[in-house]
């Protein structure tokens, strides 16, 4: 389970009964029922520890929902493959079980297909055609298979609102349609369905709220589907900068905003776009889209959006055209939709942690995933403070010290856990890369290592380290001192 501010959690949504109500009713096609395109999804997955990088949790069985659409491809969550090590699935219509491989992954939009070898899989199955998100006040009906259940649940809901919101996976804010219906573990990646098509994909709930769950809009899932047309997942671009609303007249006139011009005050410019936008900016339009003073846009059907999803329509790589007010004068900019690259990695999904052991000191990169094994404990506020830090250089990530292995070597030190690395020598380490290399290559009888933002110095000789570290791992059963991908 993931927590920020509010308990969302990542739900395998429960799915509503299905109605014959405002073009909802499915009716078979030659015979075939439609609803056997939506199927169950079970996995074995084999979770990685990320204090302890060479061990892993254990396997756990998990199961979710998918949807058959066009190309006898299934559309389902990302996080219902998420270090899946076996993946089958079933249908309403047969007791049959088939294997499957993920075609493609993003765990920026918590989206995923899944491909079937066995041609007999869709013998019975008419895939979905993925249709427009429908209008806050439509009835939709989602159908899976909650809570592991072997029988197809199918309900229905209202959806209540669409604006961005975080995705729980990621933590990456986008676009979602929010819906008036309970959620329960069993049903992510169920489909959302209006007239006969996908309208969108269930994802995650609230427990905030009574009867709050949310689906990803058929927006998010075009630009996913388009995105990995060249066989590549690229995922979703970020704006690049912060902004505040200019909603009081006084900072209007200070920004030299004519009278009808709206927009937003650039507060905050990343690094990346240091050279396309300054402080004080104002953003008038993207796209040729006004944009209100409180950031929203309005949509052909009139409903009120956030700026933003008009550069989440964007690929990476592609740009978006914004009108700028600077000094007083119109300008036009145009900004790459590109990925931002903090010093906290995302969150590690299929990927195993990276590790270097020396004297039972043992240090790793610091991610999402590192400080979710925190569970409901708070991590350090030095290592939340690293999320949402830019990258000085494309190769800085940062270290930290996850545990001492406690040796004779090590005593006094045992307690240290949790700690960033910030120097070795009084020279900054941008990586593990190079920390395995100032250790093992340093000239000197003697090493410093630096912790935290109070710089504690922890000061060893360098030979007998190195000397004790086969010792240590003996002890502890740990195979190697490094991971594979930095070996």
């Amino acid at each position: 389970m993931k927590t920020m501010g509010m308990c969302i959690w990542v739900a395998t949504l429960m799915a509503w009964t299905l109605l014959a109500a405002d073009g909802n009713n499915l009716t078979s096609t030659n015979g075939i029922d439609p609803l056997n395109a939506v199927v169950k999804i079970n996995t074995e997955a084999y979770v990685p520890n990320y204090f302890i990088p060479w061990l892993d949790h254990g396997q756990n069985g998990a199961s979710g929902s998918g949807v058959v659409i066009r190309g006898n491809q299934i559309l389902t969550n990302a996080h219902n493959l998420v270090y899946a090590t076996y993946i089958t699935i079933s249908k309403q219509s047969s007791d049959d079980i088939y294997e499957v491989k993920v075609k493609a992954i993003d765990h920026d939009c918590d989206l995923a297909l899944l491909e079937v070898n066995d041609s007999s899989f869709f013998s019975d199955i008419t895939p979905f055609d993925i249709g427009e998100t429908p209008p806050p006040q439509t009835q939709v009906s989602v159908a899976g298979f909650p809570i592991g259940g072997d029988g197809l649940s199918i309900t229905q809901g209202i959806i209540s609102r669409i604006e961005i919101q975080p995705y729980v996976h990621s933590w990456n804010y986008l676009l979602a349609a929010q819906l008036d219906a309970a959620v329960n573990p069993g049903n992510s990646g169920g489909p959302v369905i209006s007239n006969g098509k996908v309208v969108g994909i269930a994802f995650q709930g609230n427990d905030n709220g009574e009867g709050l769950g949310y689906m990803i809009p058929s927006e998010i899932i075009r630009h996913f589907l388009r995105d990995i047309e060249d066989g590549k997942v690229d995922g979703f671009g970020m704006i690049g900068f912060g902004y505040t609303s200019l909603e009081n007249e006084d900072a209007r006139e200070y920004l030299k905003m004519k009278k009808g011009q709206t927009g937003v005050r650039i507060a905050r410019v990343l690094k990346v776009n240091k050279d396309l936008l300054h402080l004080d900016d104002v953003l008038l339009a993207v796209d040729g889209v006004p944009v209100a003073n409180n950031g929203n846009i309005r949509t052909k059907t009139g409903e009120a959006r956030s700026f933003v999803t008009l550069v989440h329509q964007k690929q990476i790589g592609e740009k978006v055209k914004l009108t700028i007010l600077r000094s007083g004068k119109e300008i036009l900019v145009e900004l790459p939709v590109r990925k931002i690259e903090y010093q906290c990695h995302g969150y590690l999904y299929d990927q195993l942690p990276d590790f270097y052991i020396t004297g039972g000191f043992v240090f790793t990169s610091l991610s999402y995933s590192f400080l979710e094994e925190w569970g409901k404990r708070n991590p350090p506020e030095e290592l939340n403070r690293k999320m949402f830090q830019e990258k000085d250089t494309d190769d800085q990530e940062v270290i930290v010290l996850s545990t001492v292995l406690a040796d004779r070597f090590n005593r006094g030190y045992q307690n240290f856990r949790s700690q960033i690395l910030t120097k070795v020598n009084e020279k900054a380490v941008r990586n593990l890369k190079e920390l395995i290399s100032i250790v093992e290559n340093d000239k000197g009888e003697y090493i410093t290592f630096y912790f935290g933002e109070k710089t504690t110095p922890v000061t060893l000789n360098r030979k007998k380290m190195l000397k004790q570290t086969p010792v240590i791992l003996k002890r502890y059963r740990v195979p190697s001192d490094r991971s594979k991908s930095l070996q």
